[in-house]
């Protein structure tokens, strides 16, 4: 956004100010205007259900008094006197308790239209028998007549039945009206309804229903057009009258205030907006006059000065106090570049003179820059590097063997003879400038081929030693029965049986992982019980740990039920591995916790002890070969335990892991034999 678009935008918002107030105003009033349509209906709606209750009451009293204490009530004199005492009745008939005419009577033609009346499955007539009391409902317009039905238990067994005309009530009712369609409507709990006043469209019964269940005031979408209303019941029947007006229409004298504030407003709007364009036209010039001139010094144009004619005194001011400065940057520039033309070079010859290849690139892996190490290892030499494709391939094939490698270190073929490096890729984002990898290759060669030296001496002397040592191993055992258990020479000789056992250990686990670095070992997995197995294999620990005063705790709640799938003895190993570890590394008074959980598709083994721990720093190290955890200034084991385990884990498929806190915590992770 330019700074004259800002001007304007912050001088027609000071404008729009005096406005806020007025917007809250008419969202206030209209919210008032709703609340007392609302409120109109509501009282309709309670006015029409007041005049409609006492109809109801009336024609119930009126059937209460319509027969003499001592006359018969079914009779055909009985039934024609009730018809022209009571003219409204336009039919009248009597039936039994299951609803069938006994005899009828009334208008012709209204005795045609009911013909034989069966009330057997009627809802007024159900209701009349259930409670007991008249039943007003069922409204419909019988030859242009406002007819409602209405059911009576007269006593004895039978039933009064009789349509009743309402025109009366539409007469007072019908004065009732909401703007020029909306009115009111008379319905039953049943959907029957009939409209009193009004000119909105026809509802059918599930419609009315549907009416009725939205409450007190609703909203509703109809055939011709959207309906605001409210509906009240009629105390003492399931009846009710339901106020309905087109939105539209009661919403219009709202609608047409809000188009007329929304047009006031518009016109101080548009008053603000060309004043503020006025004044923000005479302050723009100068001031992109001075973001030109700014334009220029970031692109390092220092001889051009800005205009310094203005109306304002102020950004005269200003735009002199800019020239000075751009003549100043422009003498300091011309210093600086020289320091940094002479920095720039004793940085390339400090690089170019380091053996490890550095590698500086884009994120498509177009190269940016490459010491001698990394243009000979690239093989780039002279090339062009922008546009070498081969050279771009190269760097993000190292970007891609360095994400795929675990220990950092790739191996590269160059010219048929096999490289290693470890590689360090950071990335690099400077606010000024698009983002770039950076990469360091250090060549490794020559350690890997020490370290396979050395591994495959260790591997030729632990085979070799394996029979002169278990030969030793038979002496000493001899030796063992020729002095008695309490004897100075026995305890000699358990000393040299101790050492022998541990230098035998350490022949076992450099074989054990030659083996399994060269695949020879194999995991015959199982289905075994977790809670179980390291119940087991904690249990030949508790004599060593009380005699130490350590405690140990196994914890296997929730897990009783958990299956792994594993190589059982090999399995045991990285356990016993890791409570061994935990028993050496905990002080007296200390405890180490063995615990089992479910992990979701894996199950969790974990061992923690309130030792001194691992260091963050230490948490992948302790799994490399021979590398010794150092406690107390002192180096306890040969470095190949965790090592073992690590690779006993990974034959099942999982994974273990340190954690640094409080003490040490191991973790190792199987997976389930059966996923809930």
């Amino acid at each position: 956004m330019t700074l004259l678009n800002r001007l304007l935008l912050i001088v027609f918002g000071a404008g729009m100010i005096p406005l806020a107030p007025a917007g809250f105003f008419l969202l206030y009033l209209q919210s008032r205007a709703r609340q007392d349509i609302s409120s109109l209906q509501q009282n309709v709606a309670q006015m029409g259900s007041l005049m409609m209750e006492r109809e109801a009451q009336d024609l119930s009293r009126r059937f209460e008094r319509m027969w003499d204490p001592d006359s018969s009530y079914v009779s055909q004199a009985a039934l024609e006197k009730a018809l022209k005492k009571n003219p409204e009745f336009l039919f009248l008939a009597f039936t039994k308790a299951d609803g069938r005419e006994v005899l009828s009577g009334g208008a012709a033609e209204l005795r045609r239209y009911f013909g034989y009346v069966d009330l057997s499955r009627d809802p007024l007539f159900l209701k009349a028998a259930r409670e007991g009391r008249t039943a007003l409902g069922s409204f419909e317009m019988i030859y242009d007549m406002p007819v409602c039905r209405l059911v009576y238990p007269v006593g004895g067994g039978y039933y009064a039945f009789a349509a009743v005309n309402l025109r009366d009530l539409f007469v007072k009712l019908r004065s009732q009206r909401l703007g020029a369609t909306g009115g009111l409507l008379l319905a039953d709990a049943q959907g029957n309804a009939l409209p009193l006043s009004g000119a909105f469209e026809r509802f059918n019964p599930e419609e009315v229903r549907d009416i009725l269940r939205r409450g007190a005031v609703f909203g509703i979408e109809g055939r011709s057009g959207a309906y605001i209303g409210a509906a009240s019941p009629v105390r003492g029947f399931d009846l009710f009258v339901v106020a309905l007006e087109n939105r539209a229409e009661a919403f219009a004298g709202v609608n047409r205030i809000s188009w007329l504030m929304a047009f006031f407003v518009l016109g101080v709007l548009t008053v603000f907006y060309f004043s503020a364009l006025l004044f923000t036209r005479r302050l723009g010039g100068p001031v992109a006059a001075l973001m030109a001139g700014a334009s220029r010094v970031s692109a390092g144009q220092f001889k051009v000065p800005v205009s310094e004619a203005t109306e304002f005194t102020e950004l005269s001011a200003l735009l002199r106090a800019f020239n000075s400065m751009m003549r100043e940057v422009d003498r300091y520039h011309g210093i600086q570049v020289e320091k940094v033309f002479e920095e720039k070079q004793k940085l390339e010859l400090l690089v170019s003179l380091i053996h490890d290849a550095i590698i500086l690139s884009d994120l498509r892996g177009e190269l940016l820059y490459a010491n001698a190490s990394a243009r000979a290892l690239l093989g780039a030499g002279g090339l062009v590097w922008a546009e070498n494709e081969a050279v771009r391939r190269r760097v993000a094939g190292l970007v891609y063997l360095k994400a795929k490698s675990k220990s950092g270190v790739v191996e590269l073929d160059l010219d048929g003879v096999k490289k290693y490096y470890r590689v360090s890729v950071q990335t690099l984002s400077a606010k000024t400038q698009k983002p770039a990898v950076f990469m360091v290759l250090r060549d490794i060669t020559l350690e890997r081929k020490i370290q396979k030296m050395k591994e495959d001496f260790f591997h030729s002397v632990a085979h070799d030693l394996r029979a002169p040592l278990l030969t030793m191993q038979g002496y000493i055992k001899l030796l063992e029965r020729e002095f008695a258990p309490e004897a100075k020479q026995a305890g000699y000789v358990r000393s040299v049986k101790d050492s022998s056992d541990r230098l035998f250990k350490l022949l076992e686990n450099i074989l054990d992982i030659s083996r399994m670095e060269a695949g020879q070992l194999k995991a015959e997995l199982a289905p075994v019980n977790a809670a179980e197995f390291l119940a087991s294999s904690t249990e030949g620990f508790r004599a060593i740990f009380e005699e130490k005063g350590v405690a140990l705790a196994v914890e296997t709640a929730g897990a009783e039920k958990l299956e792994i799938l594993a190589d059982a003895p090999l399995l045991r190993r990285v356990l016993e591995n890791l409570v061994s570890n935990a028993w050496k590394f905990t002080p007296k008074g200390g405890r180490v916790t063995a615990s089992v959980r479910n992990g979701g598709g894996a199950v969790v083994f974990s061992v923690a002890d309130t030792g001194p721990g691992v260091s963050p720093g230490q948490l992948e190290a302790v799994f490399e070969k021979y590398k010794q955890l150092k406690q107390g200034g002192e180096e306890a084991g040969f470095g190949l335990g965790l090592a073992i385990s690590r690779k006993i884990v990974e034959l099942h498929g999982g994974k273990i892991w340190a954690e640094a806190g409080p003490g040490g915590i191991f973790r190792v992770e199987i997976k389930r034999a059966v996923k809930d």
